[in-house]
């Protein structure tokens, strides 16, 4: 069931699925006010959890990144046997977040060429 909230002129200005005290008027998910108001409603909801994905996705990324890190650390898997794209993608951002840091963490210096099957980098 879905509950519009009017004006003073009796417009629907907005619906929800919760009666209340704003929320009154019982209304049928067809009328033409009431579909415009609800797809308006989705499409601001869905370009929020877009949002929300893409910035869980970069957090997410990092996770993983430090996950591989201690993985390798603790000897559980071995850098190199990763594929060799992901070696270097994972090199590359290590790079860019010591360069953004301000630091060298993850600075490859130039004794600690990247070879694959050089497990000394993580």
């Amino acid at each position: 069931m879905l509950y519009a909230k009017v004006d003073e002129s009796g417009e629907i200005i907005d619906v929800a699925t919760e009666q209340s005290d704003e929320y009154k008027l019982l209304v049928a998910p067809n009328d033409p006010i009431v579909a415009t108001l609800l797809e308006q409603k989705f499409t601001a909801s869905n370009t929020k959890t877009q949002e929300m994905l893409t910035t869980s996705d970069s957090e997410m990324m990092r996770v993983l990144e430090d996950l591989v890190d201690l993985l390798a650390e603790k000897r559980l898997i071995q850098f190199t046997e990763l594929p060799l794209a992901a070696q270097k993608k994972l090199l590359s951002r290590k790079w860019v977040r010591g360069v953004h840091n301000g630091g060298d963490e993850g600075l490859i210096s130039d004794d600690e060429n990247f070879t694959p099957g050089n497990d000394s980098l993580i």
